[in-house]
């Protein structure tokens, strides 16, 4: 549809058809779309509550500055403060707890830079009145069938370098024991066993985990 429109530009009458003016089609916002928005957002603005509650602000807590062979008495030269958030499942011990931890025994080889718990320590010295610590180096393939752990009670048996068929085979020597700890050794398929055993046999027992002539037996008491 055209309309005619009149007008005087620089004293001169024209005329013409005009167009109509064009309508312009408004966008409709659906309503939802604006309501899951907001939502996103809310979510995401309780997410970020939840989860600065959950790291907390952060505190300072005992940490190991340098390695501490177990059964060592640890001295405050050991320890470091490290300062971080606190996080779920785990239970450092408290910077001001260090005068309550100095003195006390490692019930576990610590290693630097890891954070200190009270299951790392003990008040009994390892090894007690009249133990022996000794480590014994084993394949894999030569532990019992179930993986050792601290407090199993074992029997070490004494292997010798016979070859049967030439000599009388005889008893071979045992020595009870109780695992104290259960670590990596130097290779993937080696692991060290750290067994507490009267002191009497503690130097016997060294010298034949030394020349690998130890073997380790899973006894009932350790089941």
């Amino acid at each position: 549809m055209s309309l005619t429109a009149t007008s005087d530009i620089d004293g001169y009458r024209s005329g013409g058809p005009v167009d109509a003016p064009r309508r312009v089609r408004q966008r409709r916002v659906h309503r939802g779309w604006v309501g899951l928005g907001l939502l996103a957002i809310v979510i995401a603005a309780l997410g970020s509550v939840t989860l600065f509650r959950a790291l907390g602000p952060a505190h300072e807590y005992l940490a190991l500055a340098r390695d501490v062979p177990i059964g060592a008495q640890l001295t405050a030269a050991d320890l470091t403060v490290v300062r971080l958030s606190a996080s779920p499942g785990l239970t450092p011990v408290p910077a001001h707890q260090a005068d309550e931890v100095v003195g006390r025994y490692a019930a576990v080889p610590l290693l630097r830079g890891t954070l200190l718990t009270p299951d790392h320590l003990t008040t009994e010295r390892v090894p007690g009145p009249g133990e022996h610590l000794v480590p014994v180096s084993l394949p894999r393939d030569q532990l019992p069938g179930r993986s050792l752990r601290a407090g199993d009670h074992v029997m070490l048996v004494a292997t010798s370098g016979r070859t049967v068929g030439t000599t009388e085979v005889t008893d071979p020597r045992t020595f009870p024991a109780r695992v104290h700890d259960v670590a990596e050794g130097d290779g993937r398929d080696n692991v060290v066993v750290s067994v507490l055993v009267d002191e009497r046999d503690g130097a016997v027992i060294a010298a034949l985990a030394a020349s690998g002539r130890i073997a380790i037996v899973l006894t009932a008491g350790g089941d």
